[in-house]
């Protein structure tokens, strides 16, 4: 049974359903998108992980080192070379790192050259609030840009600070979706939408001599809320976590109910 709302249904902005959400809205992006691409590439799901010092003091993206030194086989403290090493002044504890996972996404990758071409981001609430997961996903977002990488960027939340969406500031909105194509930066595109209206259908930029795949956004926001039974969880009858406008708040009371649906089946 569909949602009570044309497009995104604001009720799962709840911390109650957003992270499952979240979860299957992507796996079913990356289906969709899956079914549309032509040879050579491929779609997965990947999670931000990253590595802080138990103290909470320090948090960097977890990667692969550049360069390491491996032990021999005796793992032992002989030191080699015919100098001495001069006396340390002090023995430390170093604070233990910790991975700590964040939000998934979507990276689609050009198999031949294994390269990740397009990164497809659905901005969670630690993205759009002040403190150490913004920095870092703005970070990341940054690197995306400066390396030539594809950037699609879903916002499905109301509350929160913005992502910077660049200049002129685009029209005021419920949601957003942004598209960067490589080639085309600093310009972007950028749909901004209503809570009463469908969710839009947006390009996908692969490799420059292979265009786009085309995401249609409403279907899978459908296959994410049926899949997870939401009309049967929500309660549609007291408002939603994050109030709506005032007249948008008198729209959506109108709206059929789910629950009403349901009761008028039995």
């Amino acid at each position: 049974m569909p949602s009570a709302f044309p497009g995104m249904d604001p009720y799962l902005e709840d911390p109650t359903y957003w992270s499952g959400f979240h979860t299957r809205m992507i796996v079913s992006m990356g289906a969709a998108i899956t079914r549309l691409l032509p040879g050579g590439y491929y779609a997965d799901v990947e999670q931000h992980v990253w590595l802080e010092a138990d103290d909470g003091e320090e948090q960097i993206p977890f990667a692969v080192p550049d360069a390491f030194v491996a032990s021999g086989r005796g793992g032992g403290t002989a030191t080699l070379g015919l100098a001495v090493p001069t006396a340390e002044s002090a023995i430390v504890n170093l604070a233990k790192a910790v991975k700590r996972r964040g939000p998934r996404y979507l990276h689609i990758v050009d198999k031949k050259g294994s390269r990740v071409v397009t990164v497809l981001e659905l901005l969670s609430p630690s993205n759009k609030s002040r403190g150490e997961d913004r920095e870092a996903y703005l970070a990341k977002r940054s690197e995306y840009l400066a390396t030539g990488t594809n950037l699609v960027e879903v916002d499905l939340l109301r509350d929160g600070e913005r992502i910077p969406m660049g200049r002129p500031r685009p029209p005021l909105a419920d949601f957003y979706a942004l598209v960067s194509r490589a080639e085309h930066f600093p310009k972007a595109s950028v749909w901004a939408i209503s809570v009463r209206e469908q969710l839009p259908i947006i390009p996908v930029p692969l490799k420059p001599e292979h265009g786009n795949v085309i995401l249609d956004l409403q279907p899978c926001f459908a296959r994410a809320f049926d899949d997870a039974g939401y009309e049967t969880r929500i309660d549609y009858f007291h408002p939603p976590a994050v109030g709506l406008r005032t007249a948008d708040a008198a729209w959506a009371a109108g709206l059929p109910k789910p629950n009403d649906l349901r009761k008028s089946e039995d």
